[in-house]
């Protein structure tokens, strides 16, 4: 009986414990969430409309991408309304589409940048699927963008493939390269994991909610062609990065 009156105490002890550490995390999150602090983006915030694939003004705020870089010239890009529904309604975006005046390749750049719901910071790994693509290969690359401590911008690159229908009904298989990162004032890293601490011990610590940004770009090319294909795109962003972003003092 003593036996199961002490295991009835240890019981009730770590019940009482548990709850209140579940109090506590509540009382903290509640605490972040009332007086939360947002910092600042790595990159401008213009005055610009963003449309859907309706051509309805879906955003009147967008992320100021440069018209030309080198030899590239670019278009507006939409976003769509499966996009907009499913992340959140204060997420803003920068997307244009840049094709090469002297040889016709082209990409699409896009940045997804979070105000105070952190959802908007997601993985490609599961769009990229969802849009048809079959991923093949991953890496983390090196871009030609010095960082202020003398080291380059690291950026994830996906290798993929898709097999897309002719206007003659014949299916051309399309390789893919998708680059993507992720960058808030002062900071990148090509880590979701990394950029998600990253974003919690701010919070913690400074009680501020970093403002992140998800940077990528995506090319299309002949399977022959991906070697030279990845040279121009690390090339393009080399360029690019500089026009839109602020300068990163560490990696």
């Amino acid at each position: 009986m003593s036996n199961m009156k002490s295991l009835n105490r240890s019981s009730l002890i770590m019940i009482l414990v548990l709850s209140l550490m579940m109090l506590g995390t509540c009382v903290i999150c509640w605490h972040f969430k009332v007086h939360q602090k947002i910092g600042a983006p790595a990159f401008r915030i213009v005055p610009g409309e963003l449309m859907n694939e309706k051509n309805e003004v879906v955003r009147t705020n967008i992320i100021d991408l440069p018209v030309e870089v080198g030899a590239f010239t670019s278009k507006p890009m939409i976003v769509s309304n499966h996009e907009l529904n499913w992340l959140p309604d204060d997420t803003l975006y920068g997307r244009r589409r840049y094709t090469c005046t002297t040889n016709g390749f082209f990409g699409d750049l896009s940045i997804v940048l979070m105000e105070k719901d952190r959802t908007s910071i997601h993985k490609p790994q599961y769009c990229l699927p969802a849009g048809g693509f079959i991923i093949t290969k991953e890496e983390t690359v090196e871009l030609p963008v010095r960082l202020e401590d003398g080291t380059y911008l690291k950026s994830r690159l996906i290798h993929a493939a898709r097999d897309i229908k002719t206007n003659t009904g014949e299916i051309q298989k399309l390789n893919a390269a998708f680059f993507y990162y992720y960058a808030t004032e002062g900071q990148t890293t090509p880590d979701h994991i990394d950029m998600m601490w990253r974003m919690s011990k701010g919070l913690l610590t400074s009680g501020t909610t970093q403002r992140w940004g998800y940077v990528s770009f995506l090319a299309w090319f002949y399977p022959e062609d991906e070697a030279a294909a990845i040279e121009e795109c690390k090339k393009f962003l080399g360029q690019a990065i500089p026009l839109f972003q602020a300068p990163v003092r560490y990696h």
